[in-house]
């Protein structure tokens, strides 16, 4: 959804708000908003009960074969405390002097990403993770002199989106909203300026093919590429909690440009601290009219461990023909005949009888408006 042109009495509603909470937080310390932020991710754990699943089915998805479902709603629960903690104490942060956010973060890799810079322009793939204002501002409170940019998707609400921008340009950010051309991202790294871009999100079948947690899917090519156009380097950055108000910021240099190598370092960052990750995220959601079309662009010599999961629920063949080690196939039987509370609850059991939820149902096509709606995330093909 795009930002909206004329602010709607609702945006506004939303801003004054927003500056209100803001001017609260402002006569809050940093370790009080940070237990306030746990209290609410605790309180949202509670009672969201769609986002928590969806925290779930995306753990589930990183780690389903290697930890638990107890240990996957422990880390769960966790993950939405960290989320509330980051959140408001991202709030905080711009009201603070630097000499006051430097005691609460600590930046590992400095020597790399010195060296790196001394070279030209770099590229900063980056997660939603941890801190995301820390990440912001992370290169302004090194001793780095580079210039800084940053792709971003602009907020929906224009009024709140434009106090963001305008806090964030005092510091001498460039911005790059997401409909900026790649040309200008590549003239603003060529020049020796450092871009970040927010690389972990769903990009659909137009992205590069790659693994990611052993799962064929699809990353951002815009990394590698931006940074083999610009002639500059490619740099891992992400944070992560370490303890109440502490935070370490890592920088590390990726040495193959490819999207492979971005998806690889993303992993390598969400494994270092998962309660960190933003996992509300419908990350791994199979979408599209060809929502397997990317599946064609993979080699024989592919590192996928863990195949998209395909339930048929006809007595038919599935219509789906890619090799089995990147679409695994399984039948099951489904009573269309339930009522809606019942059959939903039929899919869940479906789920649980492997590590990993469905990505895939085949269904005849009577029941496919039904079934997409019911199985909320999973993608529904009929024949």
């Amino acid at each position: 959804m795009s930002r909206s042109k004329s602010p709607t009495i609702r945006h506004w509603f939303e801003y004054f708000v927003y500056r209100g909470f803001e001017r609260a937080l402002r006569m809050m310390s940093l370790e009080t908003t940070f237990k306030a932020g746990e209290l609410v991710g605790r309180i949202s754990h509670r009672f969201l009960k769609s986002r928590r699943r969806q925290v779930i089915r995306n753990l589930t998805f990183a780690f389903g074969d290697e930890k638990s479902r107890e240990e996957i709603a422990d880390l769960a629960s966790l993950a939405f405390e960290r989320i509330g903690a980051n959140f408001l104490t991202s709030m905080k942060i711009p009201f603070l002097k630097d000499e006051e956010i430097l005691r609460h973060v600590d930046f590992i890799g400095l020597d790399a990403l010195s060296r790196e810079t001394k070279k030209g322009g770099i590229v900063l793939v980056s997660p939603h993770m941890g801190n995301w204002e820390l990440l912001a501002q992370a290169l302004f409170l090194t001793p780095s002199k580079i210039t800084v940019g940053t792709h971003y998707r602009p907020l929906n609400n224009s009024l709140i989106n434009a106090v963001v921008e305008r806090r964030r340009k005092r510091r001498g950010l460039k911005l790059f909203p997401k409909q900026a051309s790649a040309h200008k991202l590549t003239s603003f790294v060529r020049e020796g300026g450092a871009l970040g871009i927010l690389a972990d999100q769903r990009v659909g079948s137009r992205g590069a093919s790659s693994v990611f947690f052993g799962r064929p899917t699809t990353c951002s090519p815009l990394p590698h590429l931006i940074a083999k156009r610009g002639k500059g380097q490619l740099i891992g950055l992400h944070c992560r909690t370490v303890g109440t108000c502490r935070w370490e910021v890592h920088f590390n240099h990726l040495e193959t440009m490819t999207a492979q190598a971005c998806a690889e370092n993303l992993e390598k960052a969400w494994r270092s601290s998962p309660e960190d990750v933003f996992w509300l995220e419908d990350r791994w959601r199979i979408q599209g009219k060809e929502p397997l079309r990317f599946l064609e662009k993979y080699g024989p010599n592919h590192d996928a461990s863990r195949p998209l999961r395909l339930v048929n629920l006809t007595s038919r063949p599935s219509p789906l023909d890619f090799p089995a080690d990147l679409l695994s196939e399984e039948s099951a039987e489904l009573d269309f005949t339930l009522n809606d509370k019942d059959l939903t609850e039929a899919l869940s059991k479906l789920e649980e009888k492997g590590p990993f939820a469905p990505d895939i149902f085949v269904c005849p096509a009577r029941h496919q408006s039904r079934l997409r709606k019911l199985s909320r995330k999973t993608q529904v093909i009929s024949i």
